[in-house]
């Protein structure tokens, strides 16, 4: 989903930065969901199943716009559609919640990984040569290789997965005895109020949550912002709607597995890397590791490209036109090296929360409305349209 040069908007050789491609974010969301599955049960698939629903809504109703719109982020529609206000507040959040929720929570998955497998390395180690691999790849122009081997990765990571949700169901000794570990209310989809995970009204945040997440985080919007048509977008959109769907059967049940498996593990994350390495065959995990790891490298590039992009984009290119594409790629490979310092400084914060799936969800919640608001009050109806754009992030805050 790639758009190519024929936009003469386009800037010669700048273009090449901008050209992101179609993942799963399987490193965190592998991590996430089978711990959060293992603490509180399967209502952290309420996330994934709603998601469904919301890409479809989107792509009928908001893909056909914003391909038209020829924009580079999602903040610059804004500026389309309000004033420069509104980009620049909804552009500065875009760029925090890349560094602490997409580049620090990727980075921490990839911490706790390789801590399994290597006891005695400190986590904030890790996660700096992790950092520095990725930084390093996306600088020096690596995103067009990882393009090509994405699909690879994702046949690998989802094979594994399978054989891994296999693997525990059958160590666990079957379907019933999984049931049998589970504490009350762990199988329940719709909780009670009192619940601390998900409790019914917080489905309304869920749902929010992912009209923000597919609808206007730079992270997902760039593959339908970089469509060459209006049908690649929409498609695009749907498939990932479609694979959020068997996330419930390869990534939250080995998390319930596990609990009959493992009852005493001392934090949630450590349920997916645990089970792979005691399930699997040796060789397995060497390529499933690989895979993961690789995952990892091109979520991170994706991730820290989207952020250079948004800021050379949102901000260089604004406040300085008449730079050159030189100048400007060298304006976000600097971002790219500033964001990858500040998210390993960040990352080792997530260990004070009870996982990273309740620390990304946190974070995000705290966030959503502003952005949520202001896309709503971007509707015909509402007017004056820079009045109440400048004023709704300031009054949701």
């Amino acid at each position: 989903m790639v758009r190519e040069d024929h936009d003469e908007r386009r800037i010669e050789n700048f273009n090449d930065e901008e050209k992101l491609d179609r993942k799963m974010q399987f490193g965190t969301t592998l991590i996430g969901l089978a711990g959060d599955a293992y603490a509180h049960g399967i209502a952290v698939y309420n996330y994934e199943w709603m998601a469904a629903p919301v890409v479809v809504m989107l792509a009928v109703f908001m893909v056909p716009g914003l391909v038209r719109s020829r924009v580079y982020t999602t903040p610059e529609l804004l500026h389309s559609m309000y004033n420069g206000c509104a980009r620049y507040y909804f552009s500065a959040i875009t760029v925090v919640l890349s560094v602490v929720v997409e580049t620090a929570g990727t980075l921490y998955a990839g911490g706790v990984v390789v801590g399994v497998l290597a006891p005695g390395w400190p986590l904030w180690q890790v996660m700096a040569v992790l950092a520095g691999v990725a930084g390093l790849y996306t600088v020096t122009g690596g995103l067009a290789a990882v393009m090509i081997t994405d699909a690879m990765q994702a046949v690998l990571l989802g094979a594994g997965s399978i054989a891994i949700t296999v693997c525990a169901v059958q160590q666990a000794g079957g379907w019933s005895a999984v049931l049998a570990a589970q504490p009350p209310g762990h199988m329940s989809l719709i909780r009670p109020l009192d619940d601390p995970s998900v409790p019914w009204p917080g489905l309304l945040g869920v749902l929010l949550l992912g009209i923000f997440f597919f609808g206007t985080n730079q992270f997902m919007m760039q593959r339908v912002l970089s469509a060459g048509s209006i049908c690649e977008g929409q498609w695009g959109l749907l498939l990932a709607g479609v694979l959020k769907l068997p996330v419930l059967f390869i990534m939250v049940l080995p998390g319930l597995a596990a609990k009959a498996l493992y009852p005493d593990l001392a934090r949630p994350d450590m349920v997916y890397p645990t089970l792979m390495l005691d399930l699997l065959p040796r060789g397995v995990v060497g390529l499933v590791l690989a895979g993961f790891l690789a995952a990892l490298m091109s979520q991170l590039d994706s991730t820290l490209n989207a952020v250079a992009t948004l800021v050379t984009m949102d901000w260089v290119r604004v406040f300085w036109p008449n730079l050159t594409p030189r100048n400007l790629r060298l304006a976000g490979q600097g971002v790219t090296v500033v964001v990858v310092v500040a998210a390993v400084c960040w990352a080792p914060q997530i260990q004070n929360y009870p996982s990273l799936y309740q620390y990304l969800q946190q974070i995000l919640a705290y966030t959503v409305s502003p952005v949520l608001t202001v896309y709503i009050i971007g509707s015909p109806e509402c007017e004056p349209y820079g009045l109440k754009a400048d004023a709704a992030p300031f009054t949701c805050s």
